[in-house]
């Protein structure tokens, strides 16, 4: 299996069967269309309302960053015919969750060595638990799959030190896209620093532009009051917190929200109450972590020490930035793949072969709970599929008619916005 060899067209063909999977996720969304959220109600009103250059200096002051990737799909939707402007940022979002799949499965990288490890990361970033409906091809929410874009480029072979132009024209998107790949500058300079190639320079360079941005706007909506902020109480709460950070950031990327559900609520473990079972399972894990000596494993491996690093300063700024705590939902996915990535990572490079192989069925357990998760039967249907929604090309009729019409968007019945047609 550690053989296996993808040609030129079977990674196409994999890449295509990945499209059709995502058809049969939310049929709904590509063929009807809808906006999410800010989709709507900010970004697209910001795009009809006002001038290409107004529009495209647009940021939302109560996120307090920057989106070009939000900003320039909803722009280009409104040179379509109004009824398909949702379906235009549809599938400029699907682009973007199959882009860390394409980078994956086309360029060379220090992560991933061969086709199986490869077409293994890809199934991991498309399908495993922590891509959760929340996040399904909106623009708002493109930028989580940006940040593995550029994660994926700090991981690119460069032996021989050429220019990518269109390498560096995604990491400038990417930073312009929120903060998430704005972390990643600090990995850039040390790439930089011990390899001394130009083409690390320039990545660097880009990823510092885009994060001195970003910081200037988060620093002038906090001293304007703008931003979103969440109530803390850990002090009150601190096993609530702690159960749900094991929940959100461990377990749930392993096991899947319906499994935990499963064994939670259905089985009734009277005997072993939710929280303490959330905690054993995290005690469990450090004692496997100090178990098995990864402090020594972790001190040879130079590529593990960043991706490792990486894990924890997302950790903090998902800590920090979340407009909800304890952060789950959007807020998880970047650190619920990178906890799977982690323990990929390890399933093919650790020393100990008992310890690889079980790390290999933890994956496959994620991978398995994400396939039966992918399209839920759940309360998070609803944002795949339209129950009772407000269909957007009926929106539009009721708002030709009368143009104070509020229009309704998802997630329905709370999300709605006004249109100005002068």
């Amino acid at each position: 299996m550690s053989h296996l060899k993808l040609k030129l067209n079977n990674k196409i063909i994999l890449i295509f069967l990945l499209i059709v999977i995502s058809f049969f996720r939310s049929p709904y969304i590509f063929l009807k269309g809808r906006f999410m959220a800010e989709d709507g109600e900010l970004f697209f009103k910001s795009a009809f309302e006002n001038n290409f250059l107004e529009h495209l200096l647009y940021f939302a002051p109560n996120s307090g960053y920057y989106n070009f990737i939000a900003n320039i799909l909803a722009e280009i939707s409104t040179h379509f015919p109004l009824n398909y402007a949702p379906l235009v940022v549809a599938y400029g979002s699907l682009f973007l969750i199959l882009l860390p799949i394409i980078l994956i499965l086309f360029k060379d990288s220090y992560l991933f060595k061969n086709d199986y490890q490869k077409i293994i990361a890809s199934v991991i970033l498309f399908i495993a638990t922590p891509n959760s409906p929340e996040v399904w091809v909106n623009s708002i929410n493109s930028q989580i799959y940006l940040f593995f874009s550029s994660f994926l480029i700090l991981y690119f072979k460069d032996e021989n030190n050429s220019v990518n132009l269109k390498e560096k024209f995604l990491l400038l998107i990417a930073g312009l896209s929120g903060i998430y790949s704005c972390i990643l500058t600090p990995i850039f300079f040390f790439k930089f620093y011990f390899l001394k190639k130009k083409n690390n320079l320039y990545n660097f360079i880009i990823l510092l532009f885009c994060t001195i941005i970003q910081l200037s706007l988060i620093f002038y909506s906090k001293i304007n009051n703008l931003l979103h902020t969440s109530h803390i109480e850990f002090i009150e709460k601190p096993i609530f917190y702690v159960t749900s950070f094991i929940y959100s950031f461990f377990m749930k990327p392993i096991f899947g929200r319906d499994l935990l559900y499963f064994i939670n609520e259905k089985l009734h473990i009277s005997f072993l109450p939710k929280d303490v079972f959330f905690i054993v399972f995290g005690l469990l894990v450090l004692f496997f972590f100090i178990k098995f000596n990864f402090i020594n494993y972790i001190k040879k491996d130079k590529i593990f020490q960043s991706i490792f690093f990486i894990y924890f300063l997302v950790f903090g700024v998902v800590f920090l930035g979340s407009d909800n705590f304890p952060p789950s939902g959007r807020y998880a996915v970047i650190p619920g793949n990178l906890f799977l990535l982690i323990i990929f990572y390890l399933s093919i490079y650790f020393e100990i072969k008992q310890i690889r192989y079980f790390f290999s069925f933890v994956i496959l357990l994620s991978i398995i709970s994400g396939i039966y998760e992918f399209r839920p039967t759940t309360k998070y249907i609803r944002f795949l599929d339209c129950v009772n929604c407000p269909d957007w090309k009926t929106e539009i009729i009721n708002w030709k008619k009368d143009n104070d019409y509020t229009i309704g968007i998802w997630p329905y019945p709370r999300k709605k916005f006004k249109l100005n047609n002068e």
